[in-house]
């Protein structure tokens, strides 16, 4: 399922440069907003959400950033983008990041399965989570996956 969400919305950009979390999460929710997964209100909820509460999606030992927000806050339906960045970025006081999935869901639940869990079984991994994020095509990550 996660596969075939990406490949929807045509949202997996590789080796990108972000000048800062807020430029990160800008080209992460890009796909998303013009393939209508989410409005405008989903991004700009979970930038108010960082400054208010701090980065809450950011995963330290794997360096990766999974930024969500309610589903009320802009979900049209289920998609995730996958972003790696050229250069890692902190989001607030977070350690550095280098791979960002926005993750926009329907619910609090049905995410889970769909999408979730195959993405931390794989990240789990650190050899599969290297070669995720020195990816340099939309089919090695789609085979990584």
């Amino acid at each position: 399922m996660l596969k075939e969400l990406l490949v929807e919305a045509d949202a997996i950009q590789l080796q990108v440069e972000a000048k800062d979390w807020r430029d990160a999460l800008d080209i992460a929710a890009r796909p998303l907003l013009e393939h209508q997964f989410i409005n405008l209100s989903y991004l700009n909820a979970i930038k108010t959400t960082t400054e208010e509460t701090g980065p809450y999606y950011v995963f330290e030992d794997e360096r990766f950033a999974l930024p969500h927000a309610r589903p009320e806050d802009g979900v049209n339906r289920l998609g995730f983008s996958l972003v790696t960045l050229k250069h890692p970025i902190t989001i607030q006081s977070s350690p550095e990041v280098d791979l960002i999935i926005m993750l926009c869901a329907l619910d609090s639940h049905s995410h889970i399965e769909q999408g979730l869990r195959p993405i931390f079984e794989r990240l789990s991994d650190e050899k599969t989570r290297e070669q995720l994020k020195h990816a340099t095509t939309k089919e090695e990550v789609l085979n990584l996956l």
